[in-house]
Formats: C-alpha cells, sequence, structure tokens
C-alpha cells in the first residue's frame, strides 16, 4: 500500500472515462509529452477549464504511472467491469482513507449481514477519524464534507455502493471480479485487495 498519510482527495476521483483514454494512448506508444498536448491543448477529456484538464490528467498520469503495463492493459482493452475494478484498486492503492471505509463500514457491514450504509453509519466513521487523527481533524468543514462526498462516490462509480431511498442510504452490492483482474493481484502478492473489493 502507498499512502499511509490520510490525504484530503475532494475532486478527480474515478475518471473513468479519461483514464480509459489515456491508457489506450499509453499502450499505443503515444508520449506523455503527446498524451499532455492532446489533453491540454486539444481538449482530449472535453473540459472547458484548462484547469480541469490539467488537474484531471495529473491525477490520471500519476495513478497509471504508479502501475504496472498489466493493469494499464486491463484499463486500454479491458470491458466495462474489469476497466472499472482495475481503477478501483488503483485508487484503494493511493487512498487509505477509502480502504478503511470499506474494512471498516462496508466489510463489517456484510460480516452482520447488512447490506445498507445510512448517514449515521457515515457520520460515525468520519468523526471518528477526525478524533483519532490530527491530519483529518485538521481539515476545514467544506473539506471535510468533499472527502465524504468523494470517497461515497468512488464507490458508487466502482459499482460497490448503489444509491436507495430514502435519500443519503446505499446499498453494498459485492461485484464479481474479472478473473484475469484476480490471478493478476495474486501473482502480484497483491490479494489483500480482493477483499476490498467486495470480493467476500
Amino acid at each position: 500500500m502507498t499512502e499511509t498519510t490520510y490525504a484530503a482527495r475532494t475532486s478527480h476521483a474515478f475518471v473513468l472515462t479519461e483514464t480509459a483514454t489515456v491508457a489506450q494512448l499509453i499502450h499505443q506508444g503515444v508520449t506523455q509529452e503527446q498524451i499532455r498536448t492532446q489533453v491540454l491543448v486539444e481538449d482530449l477529456f472535453g473540459l472547458r477549464s484548462q484547469v480541469s484538464r490539467a488537474r484531471a490528467l495529473q491525477t490520471i498520469l500519476k495513478r497509471l504511472g504508479q502501475t504496472t503495463e498489466a493493469y494499464i492493459q486491463f484499463i486500454a482493452t479491458g470491458n466495462p467491469d474489469i476497466r472499472r475494478l482495475t481503477i478501483l484498486f488503483l485508487i484503494l492503492r493511493e487512498d487509505r482513507l477509502l480502504r478503511e471505509f470499506i474494512a471498516e463500514v462496508l466489510l463489517d457491514k456484510i460480516k452482520g449481514c447488512d447490506r445498507l450504509v445510512t448517514p449515521a453509519d457515515l457520520r460515525t466513521f468520519f468523526e471518528t477519524k477526525r478524533d483519532s487523527c490530527s491530519a483529518v481533524a485538521a481539515w476545514s468543514e467544506s473539506t471535510y464534507k468533499k472527502v465524504a462526498s468523494n470517497t461515497l462516490l468512488v464507490l458508487v462509480n466502482a459499482g460497490l455502493l448503489q444509491p436507495t431511498s430514502p435519500k443519503g442510504n446505499y446499498q453494498i452490492r459485492a461485484v464479481p471480479i474479472p478473473s484475469a483482474l484476480r490471478q493478476q493481484l495474486l501473482a502480484d502478492g497483491l490479494g489483500y485487495y480482493l477483499s476490498l473489493m467486495l470480493d467476500v
């Protein structure tokens, strides 16, 4: 696991389509400089703001730069499920708070045969982190809310949570891990991540 501290991740969490696009270009042998030109100058992502383009690209290049060709190939050439779950794996590697939320809330609920995440569950988790970690306690209220929202959004985009009624509740969904991704994680000694992807 690469991230040992809590980072305030407030935007550009999943960027599925954009990550797949960049992975395809890398897989085709396009250089980072050419990718930067296509994204920042030619607006490959279709984002009006230059700042948004730069931030999204920075997130994607950092994420893909910390992995191997096998995972880049899954995102570049795989079906929607393997793309989505490979990106989730890459985010899990860099996001300690997300790992702990899955372990301490989602997996705990699954063990208790409870598949519903409520606003109270979220409050309890984040307040516990605030109380136990000075870095989290130092976040502003707006940062705290954005991080909480972003954490949920990652899990919804990954397919592990599904919004349900009443508003603010989420159903936990265990999705099958594609066998190629499972085998690669096990071969790389990264089987721990399978449980965080709700492969239980």
